[in-house]
Formats: structure tokens, C-alpha cells, sequence
């Protein structure tokens, strides 16, 4: 009895300090994925822009987790695919873009990121989170009003976003990644998205979204490429975009 009990004695503490080195050594790997991103921005307008000025939030597509910058570094727990969300205030506007990054077998990342000439621009909420609606929200490029076909481009000459815009209102508009696969919108005449269309790096549709409108909810139906519904989803409680 008492052999049994100086094996039990010296087991368990032996087997406490085991799970505490493999928990310890789990938290080290974990922190070990942890991913440092720092960016800096350069404008391709004329218009100076303070570092200041600029914000920017990472949000990964699997999880849709947030992630927002700090003096414009931001810490993420893990590799994968982010949409980047860049905001740059400006007095009483704000310029906003986006585009889709990925990370890989990196713990540190230090990049430039490219301003693109043509940006949603929109009146900043101010202190209350309340709109003055003195500035209707527009498409610019640079500091013109998008009209017409307009165009815009990444460093290596690779189209970044295309649109067909009416005074600063995109009647479809395409942003593209890195790779050349792209989602374009369709707009209604209330400036919403009514169609979604996703295409790979070789231009083939892969499937698209259809949104439909009542006053109460609005459905969302799903296809894929060959126009065969997937899902549909009634949701609710939307609220049109500024």
C-alpha cells in the first residue's frame, strides 16, 4: 500500500510538469505564428497626404476577424488571406480603399503600399458618429470626379480596379488582386449592389450573387458559373451604403 502510494506521489508531479512544458511549448508555437505587419504608404496624386492622416485595418477572410493598425503596425495571429482596409482622413473627408493580401511563411513584413488614383471619398462622421451630409460620397480620381470609363493599375502595369461611372456613382466597377482575379459589382439606380461576379486569374466566372430588394429584407441568392443556384439567404435590417 505504501509502495503504491510513493508511485502515485511521483508520478503525478512527473506528469504535471510534463503538461506544463507541452503547454508551454504550445503557447511558444502560437506566438511563434504571430505575423508583424508594417506598412508604409506612398500617394500616386498630387495632393500631400500626412502619415498621420492614415489608418488601416486587416481582415482575415476566413475567420473575418478584425485587425487594426497602431502608427501603422498591426500584429495578426496567423497566415492566410486579408482584405486590406486603408482610410486616410483629411479635414471633413475621408478616402477609403481596399485590396485583397495574402501572408505566408513570414513572422515580419514590411511593405509600401501603393495610394491608388481613383478612390470612394466621403464626408468624415464626426464627434457624435453622425454625418452633416454636406459631401455626397463619390468616386474620385485623383482630384476628379470618375466619369465615363476610368481605370487604375498596380506597379507591375496589372490593372488594380476599373469601373463605368456617372458623376462619381459606379454603374459596375472591378477590383482586382495581385494574381489578376477580380469580383465586379453591378449598381442599381439607389447606388446598391445588386450583382456580384467572381472571376479567376484567367478571366473564367467561378459564381456570382444576385441581391434582391424589399422594403423590410432583402434576398440574397447565390449561383455557380453555369447559373445553378447554390443558397439563398433572406437578410435583414440593411442599411444602404454612404
Amino acid at each position: 500500500m505504501h509502495t503504491q502510494l510513493l508511485i502515485a506521489e511521483t508520478v503525478v508531479p512527473n506528469l504535471m510538469k510534463h503538461l506544463l512544458i507541452i503547454l508551454l511549448y504550445s503557447n511558444f508555437l502560437i506566438s511563434q505564428n504571430v505575423i508583424e505587419v508594417e506598412y508604409y504608404f506612398e500617394n500616386q496624386c498630387e495632393s500631400l497626404i500626412s502619415k498621420d492622416s492614415i489608418s488601416f485595418e486587416l481582415q482575415n477572410l476566413e475567420t473575418m476577424e478584425s485587425y487594426y493598425s497602431e502608427n501603422l503596425k498591426v500584429k495578426i495571429p496567423s497566415s492566410g488571406k486579408y482584405e486590406l482596409f486603408v482610410t486616410i482622413n483629411d479635414s471633413n473627408i475621408e478616402r477609403s480603399f481596399e485590396e485583397i493580401v495574402e501572408f505566408k511563411n513570414v513572422l515580419k513584413v514590411k511593405d509600401t503600399i501603393s495610394i491608388p488614383r481613383i478612390q470612394y471619398v466621403s464626408e468624415k462622421l464626426n464627434d457624435d458618429f453622425q454625418y452633416k451630409n454636406e459631401i455626397e460620397p463619390k468616386y474620385y480620381n485623383c482630384q476628379n470626379v470618375c466619369d465615363n470609363y476610368e481605370v487604375d493599375y498596380f506597379k507591375n502595369g496589372k490593372i488594380r480596379f476599373e469601373g463605368k461611372f456617372k458623376n462619381g456613382k459606379p454603374i459596375w466597377n472591378s477590383e482586382y488582386q495581385r494574381d489578376g482575379s477580380y469580383i465586379k459589382y453591378h449598381y442599381d439606380k439607389l447606388d446598391r449592389w445588386y450583382k456580384w461576379e467572381y472571376y479567376d486569374q484567367n478571366g473564367n466566372l467561378i459564381k456570382y450573387l444576385k441581391n434582391i430588394y424589399r422594403k423590410k429584407n432583402w434576398i440574397q441568392k447565390i449561383y455557380d458559373s453555369q447559373g445553378k443556384l447554390i443558397s439563398k439567404e433572406i437578410k435583414v435590417n440593411y442599411q444602404m451604403k454612404n
